[in-house]
């Protein structure tokens, strides 16, 4: 009978160790899948703020609400055209494609994060999350390049071409 209580007890033990070591594994995991929702946020945060950029300087020291119909205004008019408040403080936006604006801030920033997550050095920190972030980066700064206002062509000094939504339809 000394045998069977000896057993039991070190069987006790050893589930309360196991406990203890799942409860670490969770929080390891849980930080792992919120990464690639904060990388998601600031690929979108990135592509609000490239095409919205010079349109929001109308809007400075406005109330909240003035602000986020000018983001609205901004972030419609240069990818389709249509602008909901015509109105509002910035005013009529016109449509905007070009590929001038491909290489800006959040895509240079994005292209060095995706390389440094590529480099085979084995002692890089964080390599992973900074693919991630690298790769949520470069799209979001190649695409809202692409509708950004404002740039000047490399090869000649015009601005860039705009589309006036009457043009579209």
């Amino acid at each position: 009978m000394d045998r069977r209580r000896r057993r039991r007890t070190t069987r006790a033990r050893t589930v309360t160790r196991r406990r203890r070591g799942t409860k670490r594994k969770r929080v390891g995991k849980s930080i792992k899948s919120n990464w690639k929702k904060i990388s998601t946020a600031a690929g979108i945060l990135g592509f609000v703020s490239n095409v919205t950029g010079q349109d929001m300087a109308a809007s400075a020291g406005q109330p909240i609400g003035v602000k986020a119909q000018a983001v609205i205004n901004s972030l419609f008019g240069r990818i389709s055209g249509y602008n909901p408040f015509p109105n509002s403080t910035g005013g009529a936006v016109p449509q905007t494609i070009s590929i001038d604006g491909i290489f800006n801030r959040i895509s240079g920033i994005g292209a060095g994060s995706f390389i440094y997550g590529l480099l085979p050095i084995k002692q890089l920190p964080h390599k992973g999350k900074a693919k991630t972030l690298g790769k949520s980066l470069l799209t979001a700064g190649v695409l809202s390049g692409l509708f950004m206002g404002g740039h000047r062509n490399l090869i000649s000094p015009t601005n860039t071409v705009t589309v006036s939504s009457s043009e579209v339809s």
